[in-house]
């Protein structure tokens, strides 16, 4: 069994500039306990699968290089701050997504519908792209970081994205590590 996602990388750039405002935060905000996210961790999750079996996984490629031919690469552009569940009961602090062609909802609308046709549950929830930068150990405490990341007026340059990844998460006591499984450019 591996515990799998599928996912979206930033390019270089994106995430020197998001590293630099979760710095920021963190400096202003020292004692507060929070998980923040690491650059080189940062991505957009396209569809989490949980536990998986290694057989499956290779299934998992081949829908995604499928599906992966049907997209062309497109341009993102991260912009504007978010919480989860809600700003009075805030636990996760997200950058937002500007994606003029709907993309990222296209490909996990195919991605679902193609996993779910080969045995994957459906995911229930809508899907909401973003990047979490950070989760919160103690919600209470944290009303002055909250109303601080969504009174930040935060973007980053567009940017090309031309693949999509399949990576392996080992959940580690020191904390996740992830690990590529596969890659599937699109368009190709």
């Amino acid at each position: 069994m591996k515990r799998i996602f599928a996912a979206i990388d930033i390019s270089s750039e994106a995430r020197t500039q998001i590293s630099n405002y979760i710095e920021t935060l963190h400096g202003e905000f020292p004692n507060l306990r929070v998980g923040w996210d690491k650059a080189e961790k940062l991505h957009i999750t396209i569809k989490f699968f949980g536990d998986v079996e290694d057989r499956k996984v290779l299934l998992l490629s081949r829908i995604f290089e499928e599906v992966t031919r049907q997209v062309s690469p497109f341009k993102l552009q991260i912009a504007k701050t978010g919480v989860f569940p809600s700003r009075r009961n805030a636990r996760i602090l997200w950058l937002g997504l500007q994606d003029e062609k709907g993309s990222l909802n296209y490909i996990n609308n195919i991605l679902e519908s193609e996993c779910e046709k080969n045995g994957f549950i459906r995911e229930k929830r809508l899907f909401k792209p973003h990047l979490t930068i950070a989760r919160f150990r103690q919600p209470e405490k944290s009303k002055d970081l909250v109303e601080k990341h969504l009174q930040t007026n935060f973007e980053t340059d567009g940017f090309e994205v031309g693949e999509i990844t399949i990576y392996e998460s080992k959940l580690l006591p020191t904390g996740s590590v992830y690990s590529i499984v596969s890659k599937h450019e699109f368009g190709k």
